[in-house]
């Protein structure tokens, strides 16, 4: 892992908080020259057409519908991609070991995509884990918004577990700030964008269900 593009100990705070809230958020894990990187081939992508729209459910339930979920995703795949998603994936390996370390979750391989928010789309209220499964364990999310302002929406919306009508916190989707959270508690939204909103997201799982 290449020290100059991620902040170790800014990651063991976050695990701190992670243990004791499930959820926990940082604006410098990553350096902002890396996320610069990651934001610009993200937006190349998807201007090349390679992105698709997102879709909601699995297997014979799985289908588009742009009201609930309006975000177009290209997901990054290990044995097909640039050095530079090479190197997030190997981030997330590193990240997915030290998470076992830390919290004995089990985890066995995780999954990720770029995902781009037009104009207007946001993502219902959900909880990431598909019906009847309990594969994806923590939920992460990094954003690679540069010039991002309040008035620009798209906040991650996030509820309690047991009262979802309840927000606990709103995380503006700012360039180098990076979400973990338990997948299998916490209500979240996406509240609509006025600008087209980049990031990068994905699970670790333990593959269990």
């Amino acid at each position: 892992m290449e020290q100059n593009q991620i902040n170790l100990i800014e990651l063991e705070r976050m695990f701190d908080d992670l243990a004791v809230n499930n959820w926990a958020s940082s604006a410098s894990v990553f350096s902002k020259d890396f996320c610069q990187k990651l934001a610009q081939e993200c937006q190349r992508l998807h201007d090349e057409g390679q992105f698709h729209q997102a879709s909601i459910g699995r297997g014979v339930t799985k289908s588009t519908h742009t009201e609930i979920r309006g975000d177009f995703t290209l997901w990054l795949d290990e044995k097909n991609n640039s050095p530079l998603q090479q190197s997030f994936l190997s981030h997330l390996q590193t990240l997915l070991e030290q998470l076992n370390q830390s919290f004995y979750l089990g985890l066995k391989r995780f999954e990720t995509h770029f995902a781009l928010y037009p104009p207007g789309a946001g993502y219902d209220k959900h909880i990431d884990n598909h019906r009847g499964s309990g594969a994806r364990k923590i939920t992460f999310i990094l954003y690679l918004n540069e010039h991002w302002q309040k008035g620009h929406g798209g906040e991650l919306s996030l509820y309690q577990p047991d009262q979802e009508n309840v927000l606990i916190t709103q995380i503006e989707p700012t360039l180098g700030t990076f979400v973990l959270f338990r997948s299998d508690l916490f209500p979240h939204q996406v509240e609509k964008s006025f600008q087209p909103r980049l990031s990068i997201t994905g699970w670790f799982r333990d593959d269990a269900s």
